[in-house]
């Protein structure tokens, strides 16, 4: 009798946290146009948050249900909902932007310098954090790579500079390219200040270097946010970034980047020939307590195309994303520097692959053509 009133205390206790657990999914697309929005922030609190999929798809797990959400995008107006269902299907509506005369202007040059200004000053601030990143590859349409990380960063406004991997796996199918090291690229592009790597606009030299053009204005809240064009204006062998700053013109804070990476470095040995079609780029920000820009998502996407001699060519398509989950400053211990030569697939392989943890923990809401892809992986004779 002991026992049987004993276990009938803890599902007393248990149960209602069982049933309160919630998990919503649903899709946002544009009100006007009906496609799904890509990389929408869907967040409940500091720790409940995520972002849509390219086809504007999400899942959320949360405490519990009703739950207040915010959904936010840099180019749509946010929206602020009270979440009964587990099912939800959000629409969003566009910010009209103010077009500007495009041509060459001081003030565009003025704030992307104080922009700089304002960058260079914390360039040495840490920024501790719970991030996620997945990388998966096809070749000729076929899945052939998936590398998928929790890990515990130290991000500054650079770069990607330091991790400790917490879960991991990693699939290979049969493949003709090594995906090796790829993921030091994606940290190292997804600061707004330029690096040693991949040089960006802001940069001591950045009015040598790039031309800026305001593309457009609009109003975010009582903010003013301008979208600057960014092209390089000379000759260049290192790996540069051209496209849009989204700027705040009052703070001068980063809230995005949009463009490509042009000299993107890509080689190939022996009887394969690589070519690089797109190399394209998006980096987000929010504002922390302190009004200081910090990473949200980065995403990289290469596409390019490859000679096998004597079987002809194929596509190569190779996606990434890089996602922070959780900022503090107690994912700080252990962590390890990562190179140029930092070898991520041999540190997967090493870590222990949980099938059943990453089923039900996908972070970011997987596409029907990821899941499939998968599944094709899970069941090739490679997995660890």
């Amino acid at each position: 009798m002991k026992i049987k009133f004993c276990f009938n205390i803890i599902l007393f206790w248990l149960l209602p946290n069982l049933l309160l657990a919630q998990t919503i999914k649903g899709k946002i697309t544009d009100e006007l146009s009906n496609d799904g929005v890509a990389y929408v922030t869907v967040q409940a609190d500091a720790k409940h948050k995520t972002i849509s999929n390219e086809n504007g798809e999400f899942e959320l797990a949360v405490s519990s249900l009703p739950c207040d959400l915010t959904i936010s995008h840099i180019s749509y107006q946010p929206i602020k909902i009270k979440a009964n269902d587990i099912i939800l299907n959000l629409k969003l509506k566009a910010i009209v932007q103010n077009l500007e005369e495009v041509v060459v202007g001081n003030h565009a040059l003025s704030l992307m310098k104080s922009a700089y200004t304002k960058a260079i000053k914390i360039v040495d601030e840490s920024y501790y954090a719970k991030a996620f990143f997945r990388q998966i590859a096809y070749e000729a349409d076929r899945p052939v790579y998936l590398n998928e990380i929790f890990f515990n960063a130290d991000w500054k406004n650079y770069s990607l500079i330091k991790w400790l991997p917490t879960e991991s796996r990693y699939l290979k199918n049969d493949s003709h390219v090594s995906y090796s090291n790829l993921s030091f690229s994606v940290f190292a592009l997804s600061g707004y200040l330029s690096n040693s790597y991949y040089a960006k606009p802001l940069s001591s030299k950045l009015d040598s270097l790039y031309t800026f053009k305001i593309k457009s204005t609009f109003k975010s809240g009582d903010d003013e946010i301008a979208i600057i064009s960014c092209k390089l204006k000379v000759k260049y062998e290192k790996a540069y970034f051209e496209g849009d700053y989204y700027l705040n013109t009052e703070t001068y804070n980063v809230l995005k980047i949009d463009g490509t990476i042009k000299n993107f470095g890509l080689t190939s040995k022996g009887v394969l020939g690589a070519k690089l079609k797109e190399a394209n780029l998006i980096s987000q920000y929010s504002l922390n307590s302190e009004n200081k820009s910090i990473l949200d998502f980065s995403v990289l996407t290469l596409k390019s195309r490859m000679a096998v001699l004597g079987l002809g060519t194929k596509n190569l398509e190779l996606y990434s994303t890089l996602y922070v989950m959780d900022y503090s400053n107690t994912y700080n211990k252990d962590l390890k520097q990562i190179q140029n030569k930092t070898n991520d697939v041999k540190t997967t392989q090493n870590m222990v692959y949980n099938a059943d943890f990453w089923r039900s923990n996908p972070t970011i809401k997987r596409t029907a053509k990821e899941e499939e892809a998968i599944k094709i992986l899970e069941e090739a004779s490679t997995i660890n």
